[in-house]
Protein backbone atom coordinates (compact mmCIF):
# COMPACT_ATOMS: atom_id res chain seq x y z
CA UNK A 1 0.00 0.00 0.00
CA UNK A 2 1.00 3.58 -0.68
CA UNK A 3 -0.44 6.10 1.78
CA UNK A 4 -1.02 9.68 0.71
CA UNK A 5 -1.32 12.48 3.24
CA UNK A 6 -3.07 15.41 1.57
CA UNK A 7 -6.12 17.63 1.42
CA UNK A 8 -6.04 18.90 -2.17
CA UNK A 9 -8.61 16.64 -3.86
CA UNK A 10 -7.36 17.29 -7.42
CA UNK A 11 -3.67 16.68 -6.64
CA UNK A 12 -4.41 13.58 -4.57
CA UNK A 13 -6.76 12.13 -7.22
CA UNK A 14 -4.17 12.62 -9.97
CA UNK A 15 -1.48 11.03 -7.82
CA UNK A 16 -3.72 8.05 -6.97
CA UNK A 17 -4.49 7.46 -10.65
CA UNK A 18 -0.79 7.33 -11.52
CA UNK A 19 0.05 5.01 -8.63
CA UNK A 20 -2.91 2.68 -9.09
CA UNK A 21 -2.15 2.38 -12.80
CA UNK A 22 1.03 0.59 -11.66
CA UNK A 23 -1.03 -1.89 -9.62
CA UNK A 24 -0.27 -0.37 -6.21
CA UNK A 25 -3.11 0.19 -3.76
CA UNK A 26 -3.48 3.68 -2.28
CA UNK A 27 -5.06 5.05 0.88
CA UNK A 28 -5.70 8.75 1.38
CA UNK A 29 -5.45 10.47 4.75
CA UNK A 30 -6.40 14.08 5.47
CA UNK A 31 -4.42 14.57 8.68
CA UNK A 32 -1.35 13.25 10.42
CA UNK A 33 -3.35 11.60 13.25
CA UNK A 34 -5.49 9.71 10.68
CA UNK A 35 -2.33 8.67 8.82
CA UNK A 36 -0.79 7.36 12.06
CA UNK A 37 -3.96 5.33 12.75
CA UNK A 38 -3.90 3.88 9.25
CA UNK A 39 -0.21 2.95 9.44
CA UNK A 40 -0.85 1.14 12.71
CA UNK A 41 -3.55 -0.99 11.05
CA UNK A 42 -2.07 -1.94 7.68
CA UNK A 43 1.41 -2.53 6.26
CA UNK A 44 2.61 0.30 4.09
CA UNK A 45 5.51 0.58 1.67
CA UNK A 46 5.61 4.37 1.33
CA UNK A 47 3.89 7.57 2.43
CA UNK A 48 3.63 10.55 0.13
CA UNK A 49 3.37 13.78 2.13
CA UNK A 50 1.66 16.68 0.33
CA UNK A 51 3.32 19.50 2.22
CA UNK A 52 1.32 22.10 0.26
CA UNK A 53 -2.00 20.97 1.71
CA UNK A 54 -1.04 19.56 5.13
CA UNK A 55 1.20 21.63 7.41
CA UNK A 56 4.20 19.58 8.51
CA UNK A 57 7.47 20.46 10.20
CA UNK A 58 10.77 18.64 10.77
CA UNK A 59 9.67 17.42 14.20
CA UNK A 60 6.46 15.85 12.85
CA UNK A 61 8.28 14.16 9.97
CA UNK A 62 11.05 12.90 12.28
CA UNK A 63 8.46 11.41 14.67
CA UNK A 64 6.57 9.78 11.80
CA UNK A 65 9.77 8.13 10.57
CA UNK A 66 10.74 7.05 14.08
CA UNK A 67 7.32 5.45 14.57
CA UNK A 68 7.47 3.69 11.18
CA UNK A 69 11.14 3.17 10.29
CA UNK A 70 10.47 0.70 7.47
CA UNK A 71 8.17 3.11 5.60
CA UNK A 72 9.75 5.33 2.93
CA UNK A 73 8.60 8.96 3.16
CA UNK A 74 8.31 11.09 0.03
CA UNK A 75 7.50 14.79 -0.10
CA UNK A 76 5.09 16.15 -2.75
CA UNK A 77 5.01 19.91 -3.47
CA UNK A 78 4.67 22.63 -6.09
CA UNK A 79 7.48 24.60 -4.47
CA UNK A 80 11.10 23.91 -5.38
CA UNK A 81 12.52 25.01 -2.03
CA UNK A 82 11.44 24.28 1.52
CA UNK A 83 14.11 25.75 3.80
CA UNK A 84 11.89 25.05 6.82
CA UNK A 85 12.13 21.32 6.00
CA UNK A 86 15.86 21.23 5.30
CA UNK A 87 16.58 18.66 8.04
CA UNK A 88 13.85 16.31 6.79
CA UNK A 89 14.87 16.68 3.16
CA UNK A 90 18.52 16.02 3.97
CA UNK A 91 18.15 13.17 6.44
CA UNK A 92 14.68 11.62 6.53
CA UNK A 93 12.81 11.81 3.24
CA UNK A 94 13.47 9.21 0.56
CA UNK A 95 12.67 11.64 -2.28
CA UNK A 96 10.93 14.88 -3.17
CA UNK A 97 8.30 14.89 -5.91
CA UNK A 98 7.35 18.02 -7.82
CA UNK A 99 3.72 18.73 -8.67
CA UNK A 100 2.17 17.89 -11.00
CA UNK A 101 3.11 14.27 -10.53
CA UNK A 102 5.27 12.70 -13.23
CA UNK A 103 4.36 9.11 -14.06
CA UNK A 104 7.89 7.98 -14.95
CA UNK A 105 9.36 9.49 -11.79
CA UNK A 106 6.75 7.88 -9.54
CA UNK A 107 7.14 4.47 -11.20
CA UNK A 108 10.93 4.65 -10.82
CA UNK A 109 10.76 5.66 -7.16
CA UNK A 110 8.17 3.05 -6.21
CA UNK A 111 10.15 0.30 -7.94
CA UNK A 112 13.32 1.41 -6.16
CA UNK A 113 11.52 1.42 -2.81
CA UNK A 114 10.08 -2.04 -3.56
CA UNK A 115 13.60 -3.33 -4.26
CA UNK A 116 14.99 -2.12 -0.92
CA UNK A 117 11.98 -3.28 1.13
Amino acid sequence: MIAILGNDADDVAALCRLIEKEAYRTEIYSSLPFLEEGLALAPCMAVILDVDSVPLDNHMIRNLKASHPSVSLLMFSRERFHPELQESISHILYACLKKPADSDEIVYLLKSIWNIA
